[in-house]
């Protein structure tokens, strides 16, 4: 029979490792659906999700969450409770397809003992190892790229139908004999994509009372940087309407949320598909990226703006003039260099020089004078010599970054940058990241130490667990701040004196 097996138990934790630092951004499973009665309780079905990788990963899971809960899926932290398991994957590090296979190989006990489990891989693996992942690990249901996020509904339903048809021609279920459904094509429209908040609802978990959230605007990147894999798994640029953008914005307000985060690969190209700009460098360049900000500052109830990720090549004099206007816009700008020297940027297609990158840094500093920056970079790229490492390193001292993010150059298949036959042996890639991290630590120690003594607004984001008085927040430059208050402040913005800090995190008083 097709049928279930005896129990399976599987460890549902998280495993360790570089995807484990984003676990805290990861879809909680605890949002509060309408409540359907104890008789109904079990007609619902639970899904276990798990994520890895950036911001845009996170705020698809979210999407697919909103969407499962109107089949009546409810997320579950327990893997062995689950009738549909969802791997939501990232593709930026070097045997990426390898941890998601051996993942699915700790669940493959579970889908044994019950067949009827759905088990799906969405993401950027799925997207760039789709053929791979069908081979290798056949008894997975369904495969989908991040384009076919809103047919999720209909995927589900051609799984179960399908699994009903191998039910009946087959008297017991065996992993081998079963294929994936595989869907992972690239949205073909020329311009734009649509996340209507009517049919996809946003997914917000009321029990966590959430006072950030990141919104979609763009998806995809045009740039095609030699070891960036992005144009080939999220395809090319495509804006939202800005419509959609403020109606879901306004939905997350009336729900409490303070601050929004603009979310993109590339969130300086906003709109650019939407209307034909040819070249927003010219003197009379329109960017409606920039608008944008103008028309999400309007909203009376959104008190911080924040967006990432900027690509320097496309960001203008107009950005720049929104943050002189727009008090909202926090004063933090993420500004990915990957790299100081500008022979390793050419190589990079990165599309400017470090005297550009500067330049723009320089209009910033100009309107903002006390801005916080935090940047990208790779080191060990292909070909990159003693003197162009000497030349990142000497960037850092002049940028005086708030904080890096700093990673070793790996090979991302299907890239220009495989095909680089000078590449970096791994111990000199080690070397250098570590004295890159060694010399921000010392950075972002003084500039934390040098908050001290000052009066910082900090948005309360969320409480400590074990300490009901202990807060945590956001200065308005950025800086996470540990804040002690003997009564309810979340989602205020309030002035803190800071008396103490480390590398980590600033800690104050309320003033």
């Amino acid at each position: 029979m097709f049928g279930i097996k005896n129990k399976v138990t599987l460890d549902a934790s998280i495993p360790s490792g570089p995807e484990a630092l984003f676990a805290k951004y990861m879809p909680k499973p605890q949002v509060n659906y309408p409540n359907v009665g104890e008789k109904n309780e079990t007609y619902l079905k639970k899904v276990y999700m798990q994520t890895w990788g950036c911001q845009m990963n996170v705020a698809d899971s979210e999407r697919m969450l909103g969407l499962l809960g109107t089949l009546n899926y409810r997320p579950t932290e327990n893997l062995n409770d689950a009738d549909f398991i969802l791997l939501n994957t990232c593709h930026i590090r070097e045997k990426a397809r390898h941890k998601v296979v051996s993942r699915l190989g700790e669940i493959k006990p579970l889908k044994e003992a019950n067949p009827n489990i759905i088990i799906a891989v969405a993401g950027c693996v799925a997207q760039a190892e789709s053929q791979a992942l069908a081979k290798e690990v056949p008894y997975i249901d369904m495969i989908f790229g991040p384009d076919q996020i809103e047919e999720l509904p209909q995927l589900i339903e051609k799984i179960i139908e399908k699994n009903d048809l191998e039910r009946k021609t087959e008297e017991t279920y065996t992993t081998h004999k079963h294929t994936p459904y595989v869907l992972t094509k690239f949205d073909n429209k020329e311009q734009g994509y649509s996340i209507p908040i009517d049919v996809i609802p946003p997914y917000y978990d009321e029990n966590k009372n959430e006072v950030t959230r990141y919104v979609n605007i763009i998806k995809g990147c045009n740039n095609f940087c030699t070891f960036c894999v992005v144009p080939y798994t999220r395809g090319r640029e495509k804006s939202r309407p800005e419509n959609e953008i403020i109606d879901e914005i306004n939905f997350l307000v009336k729900k409490g949320v303070k601050e929004i985060i603009l979310l993109g690969q590339n969130v300086n190209s906003y709109g650019l598909d939407l209307i034909g700009a040819a070249d927003i460098h010219s003197s009379n360049g329109k960017l409606p990226f920039a608008d944008l900000l103008h028309t999400v500052s309007d909203i009376p109830e959104v008190e911080r703006i924040r967006f990432t990720t900027s690509n320097p090549h496309d960001f203008t004099p107009q950005l720049a003039e929104a943050f002189a206007k727009l008090p909202k816009v926090t004063n933090s700008f993420h500004l990915a260099v990957q790299s100081g020297s500008d022979r390793i940027l050419d190589r990079m297609n990165r599309q400017y020089t470090r005297a550009e990158y500067l330049e723009r840094v320089q209009w910033i500093r100009n309107v903002r004078p006390e801005i916080a920056f935090s940047t990208d970079i790779i080191v060990g790229f292909p070909g990159e010599t003693d003197q162009d490492f000497a030349d990142t390193l000497s960037l850092v001292k002049e940028m005086q970054y708030a904080f890096i993010y700093a990673f070793k150059y790996s090979i991302r298949k299907g890239t220009p940058a495989t095909r680089f036959k000078d590449q970096v042996p791994e111990d000199v890639k080690d070397k250098r990241l570590q004295i890159l991290l060694d010399l921000q630590k010392k950075e972002t120690e003084r500039q934390n130490l040098g908050e001290i003594g000052k009066v910082r607004d900090v948005l309360i984001l969320y409480n400590n667990r074990k300490n009901e008085n202990t807060w945590y927040g956001r200065s308005y430059e950025g800086r996470l701040v540990k804040v002690h208050s003997p009564r309810n402040i979340m989602g205020l913005i309030l002035p803190v004196k800071i008396t103490d800090a480390n590398l980590t995190a600033l800690e104050g008083h309320l003033a």
